[in-house]
Order: structure tokens, then sequence, then C-alpha cells
């Protein structure tokens, strides 16, 4: 089997990021990135990237600048073996390396990665999980992932909403508090109260660079008994993260906005942080995250996926979650747009019990609604050959 052709569809939204007044929910990203790998088996594979599609974009179609040092990673990818994902990763990884092997690069790397394991799990009629080495789970808690609202009587209503959708955990992040910090304690307060003991409470996003009024506002938070804090401070501050998580009881995370290995052996070794929060589709794919799940066993720490576009990178960190032998959650979410729930014919949907199943047909276990893509498709692109 050779991979022979990648497609890349930008989507565009009909809505900006963000929440007003009067929305029901938060609106996503204004733009969305799928990636297609077209085999000569007829086998396709299917990625979502986190990242800005038009950067990625051009770092997957770049022309050679220099050969296997500066090009596009198409270079690295059209007549291979998706079997030989190491092999391809290597590749990538070599191809990039003048115009950075860290950030978009590997972001690029991950969404052709996500790809490659869809093919293999359908070429061998497994799901992704399985042959990842081990489909240990087959459901999931979900957590709804949305963003704060703006007053305590709207965390109130937000809380009931997703009380009664089924959610047993729900994580409020960014908004009114990435310009107003000191807000977090009541709105959290407010949630806290509408939502009981049951139900469990994460907090995203205050970021500032004020480790000790960071250090004051997550101690207040801990009388809430939220679950964790996830980056209040920006993920390169590795000194304020050791600070924060020696001065408070809360658990801190972080990870999402890095991007391979290194970085993450670098988060776990020096910033002290209890949740590592890796975007499949940003830390190096599939290929990378087991390793990841397998490092932070063996360091202590929760493994929690961050997963906020749609249901294809949620499916692809689902199937991580089931690798894992003790999952905690997996993010959910609740984004009113079509470039969230629309992208796929069978859309993941909340189980009763607040859990998401683990899709058990092969490869990721979805197939693109392609009327969806069309519709919102602004640049469309299909590689086939070399320049």
């Amino acid at each position: 089997m050779k991979i022979t052709g990648i497609e890349l569809s930008i989507l565009e939204s009909p809505y900006n990021y963000g929440i007003d007044a009067g929305n029901s929910d938060s609106r996503g990203p204004k733009y969305a990135l799928i990636v297609q790998l077209h085999t000569d088996e007829g086998i396709t594979g299917i990625a979502d990237c986190d990242s800005h599609p038009h950067v990625i974009k051009a770092f997957i179609d770049a022309p050679c600048y220099i050969s296997k040092f500066s090009e596009g990673l198409k270079y690295a990818v059209l007549g291979q073996n998706p079997f030989e994902y190491e092999k391809i990763g290597r590749a990538m990884y070599q191809s990039a390396f003048y115009q950075g092997r860290r950030g978009a690069a590997i972001h690029a790397m991950s969404a052709i990665d996500i790809a490659v394991w869809d093919i293999i799990g359908k070429a061998t009629g497994n799901p992704v999980s399985v042959m990842l080495g081990g489909r240990n789970h087959e459901r999931i808690t979900a957590y709804a992932s949305t963003l704060f609202r703006g007053t305590p009587a709207e965390m109130k209503d937000a809380v009931q909403k997703y009380r009664a959708m089924g959610f047993k955990a729900m994580k409020f992040g960014w908004g009114v508090v990435t310009q107003e910090p000191r807000k977090v304690v009541e709105l959290v307060a407010a949630a806290r109260e509408a939502a009981g003991s049951e139900m469990e409470i994460m907090v995203d996003g205050m970021w500032s660079a004020d480790v000790k009024l960071v250090i004051q506002l997550v101690k207040e938070l801990e009388r809430h008994g939220v679950f964790f804090v996830e980056e209040p401070l920006h993920s390169d501050n590795l000194n304020g993260y050791r600070k924060l998580a020696e001065s408070v009881d809360v658990r801190i995370a972080c990870g999402e906005q890095l991007a391979g290995m290194y970085e993450y052996e670098q988060l776990i070794r020096e910033g002290g942080v209890d949740v590592i929060q890796p975007d499949v589709s940003r830390m190096g794919g599939l290929t990378e995250a087991r390793r990841l799940v397998d490092l932070a066993e063996k360091s202590g720490k929760i493994l929690i996926p961050h997963a906020w576009t749609s249901d294809v990178l949620t499916a692809a960190s689902l199937h991580l979650n089931a690798y894992q032998k003790h999952p905690h959650f997996q993010e959910f979410c609740t984004n009113d747009t079509p470039l969230s729930r629309e992208l796929v014919c069978e859309p993941l949907r909340l189980e009763p019990d607040g859990t998401l199943v683990v899709p058990d047909k092969p490869g990721l276990g979805l197939e693109l609604n392609h009327d969806v893509i069309a519709k919102y498709t602004v640049e469309h692109t299909r590689i086939t050959d070399l320049d």
C-alpha cells in the first residue's frame, strides 16, 4: 500500500470565536482544516488539526527549498507505505528541519500522523485504539468544555444546561477571565453553588504573568473544589508553574500549547504540574501521544487529552484515552457551530451516564460528511505529484 494523494480542505464557520450575550453556547474557531490521505488501495485516512489551517496547509504543500532539509511535508509522505509510520515521522521531521521542528511544523506532522493511523486501522479492520497496542476501555467520562459566562447568574444557568444534557463534569475557560482574572473566583463560586458536590468543575485560562496573583486566585478556587486549574500561566513559564504547583493543593494542568516530546519531557521534568494535556493534533500525532502516555504514567502524572475542534479530533483522543490504563476525562467541546458536530455522518453523542463511547469501527471509526465539508470549504487542495 502507498499514499498517493493528500487532500486539504480549509473550512470557514459562519460564526466568529467567542460567546455573545444571548448565545446558548460558545462559538468555535473561525476556520478548520480537514486532512485526507488517499492510498492506491482506495483507503482514505482523515484528520483534523487544531491549528491555523492556512499555516498548516503551507507546511504540508510548500515547494522544495532544500531537499530533505527544508520542504513541504508532502515530500516525506507521498509514495510511502502508511504502515511504516515511524519512517514517515522521521522523514517529516527531517523535511521540516530548516523551517522549524516545533510549533506549527509539529502540528502539520500531527495531522498527517493521525490520518496514517486511520488508514492502518481501516486496512486491518481494527479500531485505532487496538492498533495502538491496547483497547483498555469502551467508554470515557466526558466533561463539557465551554467558555466562561459573564455573570454569576449566567454561570448558574450554564451549569443547569450541562447537567440536563447529562454531563457529570464541566470546564469553564477563557472569556471574561482573560481580561479580568479576579472575576474567576465569583464565577466559579456560582458554578459550584449550582452544581452541588456531585459534579466536577475545571477552570481554564486566566493567563497572567503575575505568578503571585495566580497563586492567590488558585488558593481561593480551592475552596470550591475544582478538579484542576488549566494554564493560568503562559505555557513556557515553567519556573512559574513549579512555584504555583508547590504553593497550592489543587491540581495544575498544562500542555495543549506544546508541540513534540521534547517540550513535554521538559514540562514534566521542570514544570511540576499534575495534569498533562496533549492535543493529539498538535503534539506529534498518535505516534508521539502513545509515547507520552507511557511517560506520564511512569512520572505519576494524569494525562487528559485536549480536544476542542471537531468530532474527528475527539475520536482520535478517545482512542488515546482507551489506550491509557487509567483515563480520567475526555474533553467534549460544546460549541454551537457546524464545524464541531456536523463534519461526520454519525456525530459523537453523550451517553445517559455522562460518557462517550470509544468508536469501535475500523480506524478512527468516523466517516466524513462530504456534503457538509463541501458546504463550508473555502479553500481546497489535492496534492498528487511532487514538483
